[in-house]
């Protein structure tokens, strides 16, 4: 009987180990929250966020209710759960400035019927729940009214919210970084959730949101005075579980008044002004712009700090990200789609709402040449074969146009909007003063590895100051797979690819001076410092290797890959291809084919 009990058990253990090998891996349950002003009229798109928090709602002048700005609004945003049906939407309550909070605390008569106010809105308005942004109790900084009694009365108000909302609504707060002004253990029991505010920690010369202040070897940025670490790690300090924690991420910075304003929107970001150079802070993990003394004049978040930020929630094992506000965005939305991107559900990435093709009946959107050898070594003769192979699939559907020319450029090159050149580039004295003048009147070119190969015999001055002034100086042999880091995060060409990926098997070149060096040229990728030494034959040993940039005097994108066979046999890779073509094509001076 024991022998058949044990036998039993066993099978049973053993159906449930298969059960669970079966069960699909599930996406970790993260949230994303949005701040959405009453002012603006954008309407946010809810595939990029779990949670918007309206702000803002107010204390009333009586200190006994609740008072919202643009009413209307706050129901148009509720409305968008119909269609969004995870979206939650909770009312904030306060925010920077936003007084009489202490008064309404202080007393149980105010606190109750506030709470019940708060019941009351979010009855009538559809709402989830309230965050309460009093920022802070027993602090008047804000220019707002406090008292010492103000961290004790925030207890009991929350008790008191929570108790007139109910359990099943959310009640979450904004907390400053330094984690200080609250009891955590005594409010936790009542709060779902807590958005740490991981930004405004320093104004220029300080970077306004660090990710780090110092590295793992102790070395300190000189332009981080707290960080969003340390931000954690105060609020896990202060007692609260990492499930509890959401990282506040800023869409926006802060100038130094001087070049630049205080606060400067993400969609107002450009270029640095002329005497300011962009950097990127290599132990903070984030970007500035600085002067010609190297003195920080406008700190900042772009796509490379927000997807490293992302990661950090993820690798903490926080509840997700929160950031402010949505409207600070640029149109193409860059930053809030990265979080998107990088933090939810593929569910609700791609849940956004269906919009009909466009179709342009038999009109072609654009035509592109590709122009080639079969007079180059064998290597490079297999890739452009499969190119020309490549390309010519994407034209199924006869959305665009691509025409082969091999050896010699046609005479109406003004035809094309762009130009691929994946083996050679023009050979003759003809079609070279051809391609130049092409391109130097707003042409665009899509270049691969060997078009790019000039040294001191090619004898064209013009190709190698539009490669970015520089030269053939070696190459690593034989062709091996590579690891690839990405360094354009912001850019349309590679802000939708991994920051790392191996690349398949191809020869790389080394130049002089070094792309990067050239004020005009933008670096996208590089070789990563781990593959050196590289080679067995040709051997090189380190530096700083490119392999993908674009000179911003033209339309163009050089990429180093191309030798052999093997190129096209990765999707990351075959990704970066499409997305240099189709961004070389969207800046064309007819204007952008893919527009609606």
């Amino acid at each position: 009987m024991m022998k058949r009990l044990v036998w039993t058990l066993a099978a049973l253990m053993l159906v449930c180990a298969n059960l669970m090998a079966q069960r699909p891996n599930r996406e970790p349950s993260r949230i994303v929250v949005a701040y959405v002003t009453s002012n603006p009229t954008v309407m946010p798109d809810p595939s990029r966020m779990t949670h918007i928090n309206y702000a803002f709602g107010h204390v009333n002048d009586t200190f006994n209710g609740v008072r919202i700005n643009n009413e209307s609004r706050l129901h148009s945003i509720t409305a968008l759960k119909k269609d969004a049906p995870w979206l939650k939407v909770c009312l904030s309550i306060g925010g920077w400035g936003s007084g009489r909070f202490s008064e309404m605390a202080a007393t149980d008569e105010n606190r109750k019927a506030f709470a019940a106010d708060c019941a009351r809105v979010v009855a009538e308005f559809d709402l989830d729940g309230i965050d309460l942004d009093w920022e802070y109790p027993t602090s008047s900084a804000a220019g707002i009214s406090s008292s010492p009694d103000d961290t004790k009365n925030f207890t009991i108000l929350v008790k008191e919210i929570r108790k007139a909302i109910g359990p099943r609504k959310l009640l979450t707060m904004a907390s400053p970084s330094n984690a200080r002004f609250v009891d955590f253990p005594d409010v936790l029991p009542y709060m779902d959730f807590i958005n740490v505010m991981a930004y405004d920690m320093g104004r220029p010369p300080r970077h306004n949101a660090a990710l780090y202040r110092q590295d793992e070897a102790g070395n300190v940025s000189p332009f981080a005075r707290g960080s969003a670490d340390r931000a954690i790690q105060a609020h896990l300090d202060a007692g609260i579980p990492k499930e509890k924690l959401t990282l506040g991420m800023p869409l926006y910075g802060h100038g130094d008044r001087k070049n630049y304003n205080d606060y400067v929107d993400f969609k107002d970001m450009a270029a640095p002004k002329e005497g300011l150079t962009e950097h990127w802070d290599e132990i903070a993990r984030v970007p500035y712009y600085a002067d010609a003394e190297g003195k920080l004049v406008l700190s900042f978040d772009n796509v490379r700090s927000i997807t490293e930020k992302c990661q950090y929630i993820k690798d903490k094992g926080l509840l997700g990200g929160m950031y402010w506000e949505y409207i600070c965005d640029n149109p193409s939305g860059d930053l809030t789609r990265t979080i998107a991107n990088q933090l939810l559900p593929k569910r609700i990435v791609s849940a956004q709402a269906v919009r009909k093709a466009s179709y342009a009946g038999n009109e072609k959107r654009f035509r592109a040449l590709l122009y080639y050898s079969d007079k180059v070594e064998e290597a490079h003769s297999q890739f452009a074969n499969q190119a020309v192979q490549f390309f010519k699939k994407l034209t199924v559907g006869d959305g665009w146009t691509l025409d082969v020319s091999k050896d010699k450029l046609p005479s109406d090159l003004f035809a094309y909007d762009v130009v691929i050149m994946p083996d050679v580039a023009p050979g003759s004295k003809s079609d070279r003063a051809r391609f130049q003048e092409y391109m130097e009147n707003g042409g665009g070119w899509l270049g691969f590895h060997g078009a790019g190969y000039n040294d001191a015999s090619t004898g064209w001055d013009w190709f190698r100051d539009f490669l970015g002034g520089v030269s053939f100086l070696c190459n690593t042999w034989p062709p091996q797979p590579a690891l690839i880091e990405v360094d354009g995060f912001d850019h349309p060409v590679t802000r939708n690819l991994p920051s790392r990926y191996v690349a398949p098997s191809t020869e790389y070149y080394q130049w002089q001076p070094d792309p990067r060096s050239n004020p005009d040229i933008v670096v996208l990728a590089s070789l990563a410092r781990e593959n050196f030494p590289m080679g067995l034959k040709d051997v090189v040993f380190g530096g700083d290797f490119p392999v993908v940039w674009t000179n911003t005097n033209y339309r163009m994108v050089y990429i180093n890959m191309g030798h052999g066979d093997e190129s096209f046999t990765d999707a990351t890779q075959n990704l970066l291809f499409i997305n240099a073509l189709r961004w070389i094509v969207s800046r064309s001076p007819k204007g952008d084919p893919f527009q609606k």
